[in-house]
């Protein structure tokens, strides 16, 4: 609690740390991410240590698909992490155990003092990039999400995991859908596309509807999910402005412009670390468009049957927005009070620590909005810890 407040976080992290692959099956073992250090490495500030995927390291600070993400120098100890002062560039003094979730105590001591009760844990957003082949996305996702569920354990009412789904493959997406609800994940984690394909793809219905059948909440979260974005991004602030941004409104045009959310009437869906300024943009141009092609498009059945104001006002979209957001009280008009997410980002070092005091301390939203940020909708969007 802060100040008063219940505190549920809708979107931390755990750090990569190979303890996440320990179990992956045999045919992928040589392939398994490797820490490596990089010589030659004094003008890459930061970055001097990556993961080798197949050829490629991730993440990397220059060149075409530039983006940022942990890296070995940040949770491993012989590539220069130090055990009591791990994690992101500006997290500092957080054990190696506390940001990998390696020592689930240490995770619990870090979130009392930042006063959250509950954090729903999500992982890097490298596991978008790491591999285009179906077969050994789904044999690293799932890896992830029986060691999530393993830590998790320890704290079942606190620590709450998102499962990641392997969406490239039909019967792999199933099968790793039905193993993260066995295993009790909060939520289901899918990116803004799958690869260069939308989440409305025909090929992935089948999933879908299994993930509506399941009654599960979805988050849709930011990472590099589009691979055509890379060659757009030669830094990290291109990366957060654009390979890791625009997939909000791929994903908004699936889910909204391609009736998955009238199709799938009961499911709920949250857009996380994309901020909220963006949902003006997705739901006025995609307002004004509608409206014009009703009249030319050949077949105007394929336009949404409601608005796209009336599907996200439904109570079952979701958006967490920056704490410092100017725009707070215009997103609250939109969505409804019910609808809006509080995230740390924690351990990440991009200044968030103190999001949930900012929202507190914040005089253009009333006591009862805070509340609801901060704890009641995420109650609402993933259910009672």
């Amino acid at each position: 609690m802060l100040n008063g407040f219940r505190i549920y976080d809708a979107d931390a992290h755990v750090m990569m740390t190979p303890e996440m692959w320990r179990d992956l099956p045999k045919e992928y073992h040589l392939r398994r991410p490797r820490p490596i250090s990089i010589g030659d490495s004094a003008d890459l500030a930061h970055w001097r240590t990556a993961w080798l995927l197949d050829g490629r390291i991730e993440p990397h600070p220059y060149g075409p698909g530039t983006h940022a993400a942990n890296n070995p120098g940040m949770t491993m100890v012989e590539y220069g992490a130090k055990p009591d002062n791990a994690g992101d560039f500006n997290a500092e003094g957080l054990s190696i155990g506390c940001v990998t979730l390696g020592d689930p105590t240490a995770r619990l001591k870090e979130m009392d003092k930042l006063g959250a009760e509950v954090q729903m844990l999500f992982p890097s957003t490298l596991y978008a990039t790491m591999t285009a082949d179906p077969g050994y996305e789904a044999a690293l996702f799932r890896c992830y999400n029986r060691y999530m569920a393993a830590q998790c354990k320890h704290s079942p009412k606190r620590l709450k995991w998102a499962g990641l789904l392997p969406m490239r493959d039909v019967k792999l997406a199933l099968e790793a859908l039905d193993e993260l609800l066995k295993l009790g994940a909060g939520t289901v984690m899918v990116f803004g596309t799958v690869g260069e394909r939308m989440q409305s793809d025909p090929a992935f219905r089948p999933i879908w509807d299994a993930i509506a059948a399941s009654k599960i909440p979805v988050c849709v979260h930011m990472a590099m999910s589009f691979p055509p974005f890379d060659q757009l991004c030669n830094s990290i602030q291109d990366a957060n402005m654009i390979g890791k941004a625009m997939p909000a409104q791929i994903g908004f045009v699936a889910l909204v412009g391609h009736r998955m959310m009238e199709r799938y009437a009961d499911m709920k869906v949250a857009f996380l670390e994309f901020g909220g300024e963006w949902i003006f943009y997705s739901v006025g141009r995609m307002s004004h468009y509608m409206e014009i092609n009703k009249r030319r498009m050949a077949d105007p059945a394929m336009l949404p049957k409601l608005t796209p104001e009336e599907i996200v006002k439904s109570g079952r979209f979701f958006l967490a927005v920056e704490s410092s957001d100017k725009m707070m009280p215009h997103e609250l008009a939109l969505l409804g009070d019910g609808q809006l997410l509080y995230s740390s980002d924690f351990p990440h070092g991009e200044g968030r620590d103190s999001a949930a005091m900012e929202i507190i301390e914040r005089a253009d939203i009333t006591e009862e909005q805070k509340r609801k940020i901060l704890w009641d909708n995420a109650v609402k969007f993933f259910g009672e810890p």
